[in-house]
């Protein structure tokens, strides 16, 4: 298996440690059937992904509709449990499923309730880069990714999602979200370049960074994970490739310097 994108609880610790970013992430831990009963009976739904995965896959969702009785929401498929001892077995199994033992290391993070469009949640893909030579890093592009009816995860390959302009998707939230769209996209840039900053302190030579975040019902802005290789082709897909092409020209130009 190859991947290179670092672990998402390294990530996660990492963010933590700075002060500023911490009302930003939602709490998460390594899983352990303690842990996913506290968080549980904490804030009734979380997710339940791989400390090391990509494009969505793997993810479950699970809520606790009420006592001993919880559902598994994995693609676009849901399953409800009557007792604790019958979710924890499929979990386990699920688990057990992955064929390489660093995808058998889950974490358990709070579920945020996000925004949606037309009814469907999404969250917005941010790209952050560098030139190299200069420690400066610019936002570069933003897209907002919509998952497909019925996913709760927003990879558009696997939900058969959309992507659109973000302040498209913001002004088809909620009506306080639509009317404060300007004011949260500014937020989204500012957390997010703390967390880029805080991320190259631990990986150095990294020129590029891209971070999902989330927007809850309330406006409140969240990241969700940090990813050191992220892909492009969402931007390609928008009408307007002014980022796609941005940050294609400084993802060459840094190539080409040695």
């Amino acid at each position: 298996m190859r991947y290179t994108g670092g672990s998402k609880w390294k990530k996660h610790k990492l963010m933590m440690k700075n002060r500023n970013l911490q009302p930003h992430l939602p709490e998460t831990a390594k899983f352990t059937p303690e842990i996913l009963w506290n968080y549980l009976r904490k804030y009734n739904k979380v997710v339940f992904k791989p400390v090391i995965g990509r494009r969505g896959r793997n993810i479950l969702k699970v809520s606790r509709l009420g006592e001993s009785q919880y559902e598994i929401h994995l693609k676009n498929k849901k399953n409800i449990y009557t007792s604790e001892k019958e979710t924890l077995s499929y979990i386990e199994k699920f688990i057990r499923k992955r064929k390489h033992s660093l995808q058998r290391t889950y974490i358990v993070q709070r579920y945020i309730d996000l925004a949606t469009y037309e009814n469907k949640p999404f969250d917005i893909r941010v790209v952050v880069q560098r030139r190299k030579g200069s420690s400066e890093w610019h936002v570069t592009g933003m897209v907002s990714k919509v998952a497909g009816k019925g996913f709760m995860v927003t990879n558009n390959g696997l939900s058969g999602g959309i992507v659109l302009p973000v302040t498209s998707a913001l002004g088809k939230a909620n009506d306080d979200i639509a009317r404060n769209r300007k004011e949260i996209m500014k937020e989204i840039e500012r957390v997010v370049l703390i967390a880029t900053k805080r991320l190259a302190s631990y990986w150095k030579k990294q020129t590029i960074m891209g971070l999902d975040v989330g927007v809850d019902r309330e406006g409140h802005v969240w990241i969700i994970e940090g990813n050191l290789c992220p892909g492009i082709k969402n931007f390609y897909k928008l009408d307007d490739k002014t980022m796609y092409r941005r940050i294609k020209n400084i993802r060459r130009e840094n190539n080409k310097i040695i």
